[in-house]
């Protein structure tokens, strides 16, 4: 059984400021499997100025995200998601450094870079194009190694791929040989693997290629 050890991880359950007992319009739902989460990030020019949430949490998630609250303030967007479970279970410890969360699962962290990877791209404003792809080039497999990487570039940025993933880490190309592209891409639950299917057989339709292979990179 998971349990918050430490004097300074209760006080934060039990006084803490980011939990509200309702969401408010700045929250979010959080997509991502394991998670009854709604979270939402106040930002001034870039930078972490409040983090609130509210949700269906055990206390240990909720004593951590307590956690990420304090240590976010101040912090850019850009890198939210360097804030590390250790680094949150660290800041709970009481001056004699014993572990704050007991039998935590070690599963847990890769939930955990999901959640702040989710987190960071969902209060981000990059745009996204309508992306077509032009036949008049002749078939994609003929294309000259930077054109290909050109086209599936613009194709990960489009519309089509960003509903897809929508609010996911947004797949990225990075390599490609002859007509296998790595794409770095969320790749660990079941929904994200069924995910990169989907995005597979659209990138096959979106260039008629049937040879085209996409191989994740998580």
């Amino acid at each position: 059984m998971i349990s918050v050890k430490s004097e300074r991880a209760k006080k934060l359950l039990e006084n803490g400021k980011a939990y509200q007992t309702s969401k408010n319009s700045l929250m979010r739902k959080c997509p991502l499997e394991g998670f009854d989460l709604y979270i939402g990030v106040e930002l001034e020019t870039g930078h972490v100025k409040n983090l609130s949430f509210f949700g269906q949490l055990q206390d240990y998630e909720r004593v951590l995200i307590e956690a990420l609250s304090i240590l976010a303030q101040k912090r850019p967007l850009a890198s939210l998601d360097q804030i590390s479970l250790r680094e949150c279970e660290a800041f709970l410890r009481d001056k004699n450094s014993e572990i704050a969360i007991e039998n935590l699962d070690p599963e847990f962290e890769s939930k955990w870079k999901r959640l702040l990877q989710w987190l960071k791209l969902s209060q981000q404003t990059n745009p996204v194009l309508d992306y077509q792809f032009n036949r008049d080039k002749g078939p994609f497999s003929r294309l000259s190694l930077v054109d290909k990487v050109r086209e599936l570039k613009a194709f990960l940025a489009s519309k089509e791929v960003e509903s897809l993933y929508k609010g996911y880490l947004r797949p990225e190309l990075i390599d490609l040989d002859e007509m296998t592209a790595f794409v770095q891409a969320p790749y660990e639950t079941e929904q994200e693997k069924s995910l990169f299917e989907e995005l597979h057989s659209l990138g096959v339709r979106v260039f008629s290629e049937e040879d085209l292979n996409f191989i994740p990179e998580p």
